[in-house]
């Protein structure tokens, strides 16, 4: 008897560490534009340095799962394409494979990250395909030209620094084909108010983007909630005005994209056992992924960009 007590006592506490552990958990949520304007092309800089003072372990992405071909289809039809037939006739050693992800790859030379790249790329694994392709080209090092586009500014810059070795991709495009065009039929069919209120919210989002650039803020105003929400917005048109088939059906797509984007970076959590995680997304799915992500999980602690000092030491 008493050892039955004991063996219940063990799983107690092996369960209240479990649930301690994912209370833990915490992921710090990052808005971005993309592509910013040339003329603040170096906007992501003061970013990347902030989000180091985070210390995150590991880092999401708005890349398509690895062999999403729905997205590729979509946003990249030439990787689709190479996809499919670089997975059926490349063929790697496996043990050469698995020392290279495992190596720091400021340890790596511009040979093993083409072939990193060429893996990737078997794998439909779009994210990390192109790191290892900008690293290819630009080395692991700590100087960069800066594009103004997230990926090798923002993203790539955190891996490097932080010596992470692979982006985890958390988008889904499944039965997103039609947004879209969808999105842009609604729009003209929009009333002379909901057409003037989406003009406005363009109109004050372009001036705030000029002030913020020009003061060196961007990433500051980029995810203030009142950007975030005018962003997710936009992509909705959720104004008053809008009505109708088109309306409501690029509204849902917009909904459930972000519905399976909160769910595949759960999924990403669970595998891996870590305390503190980014997402970059753009800024336009920052608002509801987050939402989506604490009714899910409400265990998971949610960190938006613009509170970050409160959460680095």
């Amino acid at each position: 008897m008493r050892y039955i007590s004991k063996l219940l006592l063990v799983l107690i506490l092996i369960q209240c560490n479990i649930t301690s552990a994912q209370e833990q958990q915490e992921i710090l949520i990052v808005g971005d534009m993309h592509q910013l304007p040339g003329i603040v092309k170096r906007a992501y800089k003061p970013m990347v340095k902030k989000i180091l003072k985070y210390e995150p372990q590991l880092i999401m992405g708005e890349y398509a799962k690895a062999g999403d071909t729905a997205a590729m289809g979509e946003w990249n039809s030439r990787f689709k394409e190479a996809y499919l037939k670089a997975k059926d006739s490349i063929f790697f050693n496996e043990e050469e494979i698995r020392t290279l992800i495992t190596t720091p790859n400021r340890s790596l030379d511009s040979l093993d990250f083409k072939k990193l790249q060429a893996y990737y790329l078997s794998m439909g694994d779009q994210a990390n395909n192109r790191m290892y392709r900008y690293f290819a080209r630009h080395g692991a090092t700590e100087k960069f030209k800066p594009y103004g586009n997230q990926n090798p500014d923002l993203t790539f810059q955190l891996m490097r620094q932080l010596n992470l070795k692979i982006i985890h991709g958390v988008d889904s495009h499944k039965g997103y084909a039609g947004y879209w065009p969808a999105w842009q039929r609604a729009l003209k069919t929009g009333t002379k108010e909901g057409q003037k209120a989406f003009k406005k919210a363009l109109r004050q989002d372009k001036w705030g983007n000029i002030f913020a650039g020009v003061s060196g803020s961007l990433g500051r105003y980029m995810n203030k909630p009142e950007t975030l929400d005018a962003y997710y917005r936009i992509n909705s048109l959720r104004y008053s005005g809008f009505s109708g088939e088109d309306y409501e059906l690029q509204m849902k797509k917009w909904d459930n994209r972000n519905v399976a984007m909160a769910k595949n970076i759960l999924e990403v959590l669970k595998n891996n056992d870590v305390k503190r995680s980014v997402l970059i997304v753009g800024s336009g799915h920052a608002k509801a992924v987050s939402e989506e992500l604490k009714q899910l999980d409400p265990n998971l602690k949610v960190i938006m960009y613009h509170s970050i000092k409160e959460h680095i030491k």
